[in-house]
């Protein structure tokens, strides 16, 4: 039995550009807040005592919300036959979670107070809250991200995907400046203390307000149809069906497709230090090395607000450079097919097209720039141990912005490209020796500026339509590309937590005690001039990119 529905999918507003904006603008929203919880909760955690190598499995929670809340979640608001609709209400109620939070994340230390005198025994559970409320503004964000992509899905018709996802992806990179622009700007010379009386308050009541401004304006424009009732392979559907179909697809995954997962996997582990700790690293170049840029900060009453703003611009660079990569990218790489997909969505630059058509004998493929890619990104990596100035700090954070941009953009256009081809009759669709790639239909360039949501990669909620009776369908390679991008994204978290396990090594050898850059009373152990143990973590991370540029050249040549 077919599912039944009232109503028909409606966005209101007077033109196409104000109505995608408004459909889209929710994913500014969890943007921002989670490039505000990348800038400021590491050395947060610092502040209140926590030890880096505790700290390091604290974010363990990133990608393990991913992997269980959004095919969760999408189980079961695809399930949903509440008359607001499937998508907003989860929408309404994760926001309203997530702000809650990231209040509690803010006053932590007011609200321990309630119930504790200073000392040891507060402090213990000032740090459980914070880490508490991190986890809650992870699993609920998860929630609302997965919601407001499934949205998208459902409202546009299908001749509009790649055009609503277009939108997404430049709603996804302004949020993800803004949330980094925001811990750059002094706050407390702006609102005094009427919102708060530390920099970190302040931005946890922003990025509430953000969030939920954005969510609503969204729910308050956008119509659902409702589900009346529900076809009989979604009555037995479960989120338990999701991870099963998942798993028995992992173990028969075509070539090309698991030697990308065996590239994502390695490139992740590189990845990871620099998602979660550049902002730190640059804080602690500041306060260990760079003697001149630190004079400015001895009369600070917020020191660490001072020094994590340090941190949030070397972000904002880093994302500026990624952005503009993006859109410079396809034109100087080898993808004639790219080079059509990209008029489609960008505004047309006839200097720009002619400037490709004059070099193209000259372009690189997309492999190739693929490789050079991780190699950079390795090279910065290991150069961080020899970092003593916030300048080379902040120009090693933001040049990664280019290996970024080729990160989030070559393994979807590959694997999409992959999937074509299995679609394709048999002996059709070879891909070329020298590494040349056809991108592929499905927008790939959209993918290049989602930065900070693949730092939460997950089982996208587009795995949930694909669990069906597997005895009333054979899925063929088309089917299935939803459940090979959400294995994928499986194998962009696992290496999450090799990270945090590395990390927490290296931090536990080099650095056991409290940061005392950030935390009063912390152990002085940690030696004024010796190692960063961050940039250790990160030099390992370069060589695992390394790994990852040979299995690139492997497939390649493949």
């Amino acid at each position: 039995m077919a599912a039944t529905w009232t109503g028909t999918p409606k966005i209101r507003g007077p033109s196409d550009p104000v109505r995608m904006v408004l459909l889209t603008v929710c994913l500014s929203g969890v943007q921002l807040v989670w490039g505000i919880e990348m800038a400021y909760c590491s050395p947060y955690l610092l502040s209140l005592g926590l030890t880096k190598s505790l700290m390091s499995l604290v974010w363990n929670i990133g990608p393990l919300s991913g992997l269980i809340t959004q095919p969760v979640v999408g189980v079961i608001a695809d399930r949903s036959r509440s008359r607001f609709g499937r998508r907003r209400p989860v929408m309404a109620i994760g926001a309203a979670a997530v702000a809650t939070a990231l209040i509690s994340l803010g006053w932590t230390k007011e609200i321990i107070g309630l119930f504790f005198s200073p000392g040891e025994t507060a402090n213990t559970y000032t740090i459980l809250l914070a880490i508490l409320s991190i986890y809650l503004v992870d699993f609920a964000i998860n929630a609302v991200q997965a919601c407001c992509r499934a949205l998208i899905v459902d409202t546009l018709p299908i001749p509009q995907q790649q055009h609503g996802s277009a939108w997404a992806s430049r709603m996804i990179a302004i949020g993800n400046i803004a949330g980094y622009f925001a811990g750059t700007v002094d706050l407390m010379s702006i609102f005094g203390t009427t919102i708060g009386d530390t920099q970190f308050k302040q931005l946890m009541v922003l990025a509430s307000i953000s969030l939920m401004s954005c969510i609503l304006i969204t729910c308050f424009s956008v119509e659902e149809r409702v589900l009346i009732t529900r076809s009989e392979a979604d009555e037995g559907a479960s989120a338990l069906q999701v991870f099963a179909l998942i798993w028995k697809t992992m173990w028969h995954l075509p070539t090309g497709i698991w030697d990308m997962c065996v590239i994502l996997f390695w490139a992740w582990i590189g990845w990871f230090p620099f998602m979660v700790y550049s902002t730190t690293f640059v804080a602690e170049v500041l306060k260990r090395y760079d003697t001149a840029a630190r004079e400015n900060l001895e009369t600070s009453d917020d020191v660490l607000g001072d020094i994590a703003r340090v941190g949030s611009m070397a972000l904002v660079l880093f994302s500026c450079v990624s952005l503009i990569a993006s859109v410079l990218l396809p034109w100087v790489v080898d993808s004639p097919e790219s080079r059509k997909h990209v008029k489609k969505h960008l505004v047309p630059v006839s200097s720009m097209e002619r400037f490709s058509e004059k070099i193209a004998p000259y372009k690189p493929n997309l492999a190739n720039t693929w490789i050079f890619g991780h190699i950079t990104y390795a090279f910065l990596m290991l150069t961080t141990i020899f970092i003593g100035t916030v300048g080379s700090a902040t120009f090693c954070v933001a040049f990664s912005g280019v290996s970024w941009a080729l990160m989030t953009w070559a393994p979807f256009s590959i694997v999409g490209e992959e999937i074509n081809k299995l679609s394709e009759p048999s002996g059709s669709g070879h891909r070329s020796r020298s590494g040349t790639y056809d991108p592929v239909a499905q927008n790939e360039f959209d993918h290049d500026v989602q930065e900070m949501e693949m730092t939460r990669a997950s089982i996208s909620a587009d795995v949930a339509p694909l669990v069906t009776d597997p005895e009333a369908q054979s899925h063929t390679s088309s089917d299935l590309a939803g459940v090979y991008l959400g294995i994928m994204n499986v194998f962009s978290c696992l290496p999450q937590f090799v990270g945090s396990f590395m990390s927490f090594i290296v931090f536990s050898i080099l650095e056991p005690g409290k940061s005392p850059e950030f935390s009063e009373g912390g152990s002085t152990e940690a030696p004024a001039y010796g190692v960063n143990a961050i940039a250790v973590c990160m030099g390992i991370g370069g060589i695992a990119t390394l790994v990852a540029a040979h299995y690139t050249a492997r497939f390649r040549d493949r």
